[in-house]
């Protein structure tokens, strides 16, 4: 009997535990470059007690949205091309073509069409720093386009019952 109580508890916690659950923490910036480039920012995540993937960035004052989905077209030696070696623990994604996304590639890296946020991890209570990278549209290698700073400022809690606004976010699969 015990073997059968201790099974279902384990099962029961590795439910719970596994379950997700949409963050939004936000940030303001660290310093004066950051605040003339993005201002103070949300970033909307999905956390479980594993893993944290972003799901947005949203500018907290200018009311604009920006789609996030994990890359992998960046690769690894393009990634620490831009970013530098030792860098390992970013989690990379792609400003989606959605919402705000094009003026955000655009005003963080100018002339690049595709842009990419090598993040460190976001969590409550921790500092994030981004950088920014971006392609080259005449088909040279990616570059490193700006580096952000933020500190952290809170968490947005959303009224309980209430759900998030999570439309349209792409499919982790959306082409980089």
């Amino acid at each position: 009997m015990k073997t059968r109580a201790a099974a279902v508890l384990a099962l029961t916690l590795a439910a719970t535990a596994a379950r997700a659950e949409i963050r939004q923490f936000s940030y303001d910036p660290a310093n004066d470059d950051t605040r003339a480039a993005a201002g103070p920012v949300t970033f909307m995540v999905n956390q479980t007690l594993f893993s944290t993937r972003v799901l947005k960035m949203r500018s907290t004052e200018a009311k604009a949205t920006a789609d996030l989905a994990r890359a992998s077209a960046l690769g690894l030696k393009g990634f620490w091309d831009a970013v530098g070696r030792g860098e390992s623990g970013r989690g990379v994604y792609r400003v989606l073509p959605t919402d705000d996304g094009p003026a955000l590639t655009a005003a963080l890296c100018p002339g690049s069409k595709r842009a990419w946020l090598a993040l460190t991890p976001v969590k409550y209570g921790q500092d994030v720093q981004v950088v920014v990278i971006g392609d080259d549209p005449s088909g040279g290698p990616v570059k490193r386009c700006r580096e952000l700073d933020f500190t952290f400022h809170g968490e947005w809690r959303l009224p309980p019952g209430a759900t998030p606004d999570l439309d349209p976010i792409a499919p982790p699969d959306f082409p980089n």
